[in-house]
């Protein structure tokens, strides 16, 4: 028999004929092939039917008819499709398993991150955008991937959120010394303001100072609060400012019986005076003064002693002026009486005949001065 003709070709069990196209899906890589030949003596040879390739392959059948001489070659077009698969067996940013739309914390500071992909079809390629020059906040990683075919494509996305710094450390000096947190430092009287400055460690965060004017005597607060960058974590640094209490003990104004006097001086107050008016200012006017001596004079010299406390309680000085008490020089007599007649110098006084003496009572004005009485007594 010279017939080489066929009754049914079959491919995966579908029927084709000779020239047909057949559409084949991804990855497929071999098919069956039946063929009936009109002839049950012929025989057939198939070609092409395995290790298919992605595209075109020729699948062909060659039937040679009973005689052995006569064929037919019928050719049959497998197209095997690309791959359209997108999908990931892997997908992984800093070693941790990610999906589209996850969102990942990094620490402050993260500028880039490695990002690791497998995707599920060997053949599909993919590209990663958004893995460097991260900043603080939220950051989009994209991945495309394409598929084998070479259109279709799928984008999975990850949000790379930078946490802010949360570091609120900081060098901080007072006047140029270094302090922390609880630290005492004491200034001399007179300090009003002190100089801040505050070093961050990191350049985000901020600083607000308060108290470092407007210093007082005594104990006064002086506080900064660093916030970090997240504007949420902040630490209080505390130092209390000590300025010393004045010890000036200098006098502005010191007068004795409203004569302007200064320590050392001497001066001269009336006769018989016992006391002294003094009047003291001093040049701070927290400083107090107790005055000495200003009372129960005595005669000669004495000492006036002011003695000023300085605003610290502590520092004193004392001021001496000398006060001279000089001697009466008063003669004049409050009382004089001649056998109780009141008599004043100068005076005639009638007595009866034969009378030899009298008798005089004499008061003087000044009680330390003497007197003394001659005439009373021997009368002609």
């Amino acid at each position: 028999n010279t017939d080489a003709s066929v009754n049914n070709i079959m491919v995966d069990g579908t029927s084709v004929v000779d020239g047909e196209v057949v559409d084949l899906q991804a990855e497929t890589t071999s098919v069956n092939v039946d063929v009936e030949t009109a002839d049950p003596d012929a025989t057939v040879e198939v070609t092409g039917d395995q290790d298919l390739q992605v595209g075109e392959n020729t699948l062909s059948i060659v039937v040679t008819a009973a005689d052995g001489v006569t064929s037919i070659e019928y050719v049959i077009t497998l197209n095997v499709a690309r791959d359209d698969d997108t999908s990931l067996s892997m997908f992984q940013v800093n070693g941790e398993d990610v999906t589209d739309g996850s969102v990942l914390e990094l620490p402050p500071f993260t500028s880039s991150v490695d990002v690791f992909v497998e995707t599920t079809d060997e053949n599909a390629t993919f590209e990663v955008t958004g893995d460097t020059g991260l900043t603080t906040g939220d950051n989009e990683l994209t991945l495309t991937v394409t598929a084998a075919d070479g259109v279709t494509t799928e984008t999975y996305t990850v949000i790379l959120t930078v946490l802010p710094n949360t570091d609120t450390s900081a060098d901080i000096s007072i006047n140029g010394q270094a302090v922390v947190d609880g630290d005492l430092l004491v200034f001399d009287y007179g300090t009003e303001n002190v100089d801040v400055a505050v070093d961050t460690t990191d350049p985000e965060a901020t600083f607000e100072i308060s108290g470092d004017t407007g210093l007082s005597v005594g104990d006064n607060e002086v506080s900064i609060v660093v916030t970090a960058a997240d504007g949420v974590t902040y630490e209080t640094t505390t130092v209390t400012v000590s300025i010393l209490p004045n010890t000036d003990t200098s006098l502005s104004l010191l007068q004795i019986n409203g004569q302007d006097v200064s320590a050392g001086d001497e001066i001269t107050v009336d006769p018989n005076s016992s006391s002294v008016d003094v009047y003291v200012e001093t040049t701070d006017p927290e400083a107090s003064y107790e005055v000495f001596g200003d009372t129960d004079l005595s005669v000669g010299s004495n000492d006036i002693v002011i003695t000023v406390t300085a605003a610290d309680q502590e520092t004193t000085e004392d001021f001496t002026v000398s006060v001279i008490v000089p001697l009466n020089t008063d003669t004049s007599l409050s009382v004089l009486q001649v056998n109780g007649i009141d008599a004043v110098d100068g005076d005639t006084i009638e007595l009866d005949p034969l009378t030899t003496d009298v008798t005089v009572d004499v008061t003087t004005t000044d009680p330390d001065a003497t007197f003394e009485v001659s005439g009373d007594t021997g009368l002609v």
